[in-house]
């Protein structure tokens, strides 16, 4: 079985030989693309028990890099229970695995349900917030197509279906 793409340019080589229709078909869904990292991250009040500072580390440009333009599609791992969140966090049990500093074990989920798509902190130590605003832990928020989402200091595009082909032609042959 062939390796699922991972940045766009590869899923633009994947719709230049499916076919714009066929990718959708393949795609549907929401997906997160890494647009940037953020240059600090931001600091509690001192309210909280836990605070981070931001920290600058030598590999910036490298590490930049590896997440701009990165797609991490938001569902479920094979075998996973039907209508579970999608977990987001930096060790392997989770179904969206960002391997950086910023980000907590347990960080954030998605959750789905008729009246559309939710994100919640789990308590995360580096927060999450969607366009800009923190969200308070274990408080979930309705998000929609084309909202942006930080977490830890990583920042992406939520994208639908419509929006991620969008970004994904912008890309390929296929204009």
């Amino acid at each position: 079985m062939a390796r699922e793409p991972q940045f766009l340019v590869e899923f633009a080589a994947e719709m230049n030989t499916l076919g714009p229709t066929a990718f959708q078909v393949k795609y549907r869904g929401f997906v997160l693309v890494g647009v940037s990292l953020v240059a600090r991250v931001s600091e509690r009040p001192l309210s909280w028990k836990r605070r981070t500072l931001g920290a600058i580390s030598s590999d910036e440009p490298l590490h930049a890099a590896s997440i701009v333009g990165r797609v991490w599609r938001v569902r479920k791992g094979e075998g996973a229970q039907r209508g579970a969140a999608v977990m987001v966090g930096q060790t392997a049990d989770n179904d969206i695995l960002l391997p950086e500093y910023t980000v907590s074990s347990q960080h954030a989920s998605f959750s789905f349900d008729a009246a559309g798509m939710s994100i919640t902190d789990l308590g995360s130590l580096n927060g999450t917030k969607v366009d800009g605003v923190l969200l308070e832990p274990l408080q979930p928020i309705r998000i929609k197509d084309q909202q942006q989402i930080t977490i830890g200091r990583i920042c992406f595009d939520f994208l639908g279906a419509d929006n991620f082909v969008a970004a994904v032609r912008a890309r390929s042959d296929f204009r």
